[in-house]
């Protein structure tokens, strides 16, 4: 029997700032690689005649430490995708739970009835990479063995299929964790047998899922551009609670002018985040006059201290790449001598320091071009 083990990608950026990043090729995060790390070493002395992965960056990233060990290219397949989510991509769960309530409780409770408009169904996924998986055990051979990265609804809903169950049945599949590994076995007749689903005793506590356990409405924040004068009074106080934890001086009147400025030129630029629809934090984010010209830097990330440290300012971040992506901008600084929340929030994504820029790093927002052919 052809043996193939089926990972889920690392952590990537839309995992750690709660953004639906489906089809968006989403950047790896620190924590991402360190899992890719950790699960190169898992398969230390484990045979393999192949990998493959889906043709975004995560999958690719998290099969590459392993393929470069072995020599062996990275077979990219369509075909492993992740489910699509249509006109909610790369939107953050908080305001899809505000924008499109009844389709997301449809998501949450029963996601093989998916209403999303423009989104993948879980069977129709699941039939394409059952079909791939079959054509991978053909590909290595009866005895051979394969590494296939791909995606946890994908995942999970293939194993669902390959396990005879209807897709009402998918959450039974569990939603395993970043890395996670299970072992199938194809015979040469193509029946797929499944060994186990979502081990993942390789990675330590730190490297775990870091939201497991915790109810969507308790983590997913929306964040809006804030607009004047309707929202001035929440982000005044937003912006004083800010100014008192670093220790600053605090002009209402003067830091209202300059945010009315900058939201004049760019109205995306300041935003608020609202967590159980109570405010919870704020970016602001623009061209800083010591900066390279064309660089945009956050000026401020602010959460609520009951929210410090636990997360959430992540998801802030997350809006401004999103916001600058959109704008075509190529990278996005941060200072790492801010605040606590500020300095946490840098390093938990991929960062290189700026040269001549003490207290700077920047993180491009674009993934490299897949180096490899991408069939179906």
């Amino acid at each position: 029997m052809a043996k193939i083990y089926l990972v889920r990608h690392c952590e990537s950026e839309g995992n750690a700032t709660r953004r639906t990043q489906a089809q968006t090729d989403a950047l790896v995060t620190v924590k991402g690689y360190e899992q890719n790390e950790v699960l190169r070493r898992r398969f230390h002395g484990v045979h393999l005649d192949a990998i493959y992965a889906s043709d975004t960056f995560r999958s690719i990233a998290t099969a590459d430490p392993i393929a470069k060990e072995r020599g062996l290219p990275i077979r990219v397949r369509i075909s492993l995708r992740e489910v699509t989510t249509g006109v909610w991509e790369d939107m953050a769960w908080g305001n899809i739970a505000q924008e499109y309530p009844e389709a997301n409780q449809v998501w949450s409770d029963a996601p093989w009835d998916n209403i999303t408009p423009g989104a993948s169904s879980f069977r129709q996924v699941a039939e394409n990479a059952t079909h791939c998986l079959r054509r991978i055990a053909r590909e290595v051979g009866r005895d051979g063995a394969a590494m296939v990265v791909s995606h946890s609804c994908t995942i999970k809903a293939t194993l669902c299929m390959i396990a005879g169950k209807p897709m009402s049945c998918v959450k039974e599949m569990g939603h395993g964790d970043n890395t996670s590994v299970s072992l199938l076995d194809v015979d040469e007749n193509g029946v797929i047998r499944i060994e186990y689903m979502n081990d993942d005793s390789h990675l330590p506590d730190r490297l775990r899922r870091s939201w497991g356990g915790v109810a969507g409405s308790d983590i997913n924040m929306a964040v809006y551009p804030c607009r004047l004068p309707e929202q001035a009074e929440e982000l005044l106080k937003l912006a004083a609670a800010d100014a008192a934890q670093r220790g600053a001086d605090f002009d209402g009147a003067a830091y209202l002018r300059e945010a009315e400025t900058l939201l004049n030129r760019y109205p995306d630029r300041i935003a608020l985040s609202y967590l159980k629809g109570q405010p919870s934090g704020f970016i602001r984010f623009d061209h800083l006059p010591e900066m390279p010209d064309g660089d945009i830097a956050v000026q401020q990330l602010y959460v609520i201290p009951a929210l410090q440290q636990k997360g959430y300012g992540e998801q802030l971040f997350g809006y401004a790449c999103h916001v600058l992506r959109y704008q075509g901008q190529n990278r996005i600084v941060m200072r790492t001598d801010g605040t606590p929340e500020e300095t946490r929030v840098a390093s938990r994504f991929a960062m290189d320091d700026m040269h001549g820029f003490p207290g700077c790093r920047a993180m491009y927002l674009y993934c490299p071009p897949c180096p490899y052919p991408v069939l179906a």
